[in-house]
This record gives C-alpha cells, sequence and structure tokens, in this order.
C-alpha cells in the first residue's frame, strides 16, 4: 500500500501482508522521522493516515493470528519489517558479518545511489527478503557463521519465480570464486561471484558486474516500466 507521509508529504510503501483489515498500523517515515499512524478498513475503503498521537509512544505491533503462525514476530524480526524506505529506493541487502569488508561495501552501493541494508543474522536477511524487494544482495559465503553447504540466503534466492528473481542482482562473495567468473555464477544461480581476495577492487568489479546486468535486462525492464509492471 502506498501511503503519504502526514508531515512532509513523502510517498512511502507499506508491505501490504502486515496491513490487517480493521486495525491500525503505526509507522515512522524514513525522511523527516515523524510517527504516523493508518487506520486499515475492514471494507476496503482507503485507509485513513494520521500522525500518531505521541512521537515517543511505541508503535502497536501487529499479533499473531491463529491462522497465520507465520506473523508471530520476536524483537529481531519486528527490526525487519518497521523499516520503510522512501518510494523508488533501491535497496542492497549486504549480508557481511561486522567488519572493514562491509564498511567498504557500504560505501560502494551508496555511491551507486542504493541504500544500504545490514541484516544482522541470517534470519533477520531472510524477514527483510520476504517482505521487501532489495535491488541487490551481496552475500558473504560464510555470513552469519555458516560454513558448511550453500547459504540459506541463497539457496531462497534461487528458486525463486522469474519475475521476482531478474529484478534482483545477486553477488555471491567466497574465498574459492575467481571475480566474474560467469560459468561459476551460472552454476550458483547468481548474477555474479567475487573473490574475497579482490577486496581492494571490490567497487570495480561490482560496478562492471552491475553493469552487465543491467544491460542484460535492460529491455525487459524498459518494457516493464511502460506496461507498469515496475
Amino acid at each position: 500500500m502506498k501511503v503519504e507521509c502526514q508531515n512532509c508529504k513523502v510517498k512511502i510503501n507499506l508491505p501490504d501482508d502486515k496491513l490487517m483489515p480493521g486495525e491500525d498500523f503505526a509507522f515512522t517515515c524514513p525522511k523527516c522521522k515523524t510517527r504516523n499512524s493508518i487506520s486499515i478498513p475492514a471494507n476496503g475503503k482507503e485507509a485513513e493516515l494520521s500522525p500518531a498521537e505521541s512521537d515517543l509512544a511505541s508503535p502497536p505491533l501487529e499479533t499473531e493470528k491463529p491462522s497465520k503462525p507465520d506473523l508471530e514476530f520476536d524483537e529481531e524480526d519486528e527490526a525487519a519489517i518497521g523499516e520503510f524506505y522512501e518510494e523508488g529506493a533501491k535497496l542492497a541487502l549486504i549480508c557481511f558479518d561486522e567488519g572493514p569488508q562491509r564498511d567498504k561495501l557500504v560505501e560502494i552501493t551508496t555511491s551507486l545511489g542504493y541504500v544500504p541494508v545490514l541484516p544482522a543474522s541470517t534470519r533477520d536477511a531472510l524477514r527483510r527478503i520476504k517482505v521487501t524487494l532489495h535491488h541487490a544482495i551481496l552475500l558473504h559465503e560464510n555470513f552469519d557463521g555458516h560454513l558448511d553447504g550453500f547459504h540459506p540466503i541463497l539457496l531462497t534466492i534461487q528458486p525463486m519465480i522469474m519475475s521476482t528473481r531478474r529484478r534482483i542482482f545477486m553477488a555471491l562473495f567466497g574465498e574459492e570464486y575467481h571475480s566474474l567468473d560467469h560459468m561459476s555464477a551460472f552454476q550458483l544461480s547468481v548474477n555474479a561471484v567475487i573473490a574475497l581476495s579482490d577486496e581492494q577492487r571490490f567497487d570495480k568489479i561490482i560496478h562492471k558486474a552491475l553493469a552487465e546486468y543491467e544491460r542484460f535486462y535492460k529491455a525487459y525492464f524498459e518494457v516493464a516500466r511502460e506496461q507498469g509492471r515496475s
């Protein structure tokens, strides 16, 4: 659902699957930080948006319905669904543990016009992927202590339906890869593989990989925009 901040008028996308008919939903504007609340009508009419009574008051969180156990969130999950971004923002989910490499990727993605998103854990990342489209996902093969086999985030991205998957640039970082090895990327169903040893060249490698991805899907994205699908 698209709504408008009552204070600064910026347009914001709210996840429809978290808006329960007949209940209120509260959120903080990512631009001006004003607390807003939205009333979701039960009859399908347009929702009413108004500032919350107090910016210091915590918004009521959605509680689990008996028929929907997957909507029960802990504090970490609440953080994942409690962030909303300005309409049109390009999000980059950086799945790296805290450190210099993650800091470098934050700098690179910001310079490329993305809003970096830093998940606290694998579970946090998977929740974010579930509720929000991230235009780029940068994954360290051992993020959050995963040392054996394919990472759960990679296993979540690989089987996505193509209409969703093609809208996500996915780069996998690892010790054994050769940067921009197209065959390895194809076998892993990612857009690019990047060697961790190439850290000093991350900016050039990511820029080239993104350019190839955008060039490959350019015709599709242009048609989708004309038809209002993107």
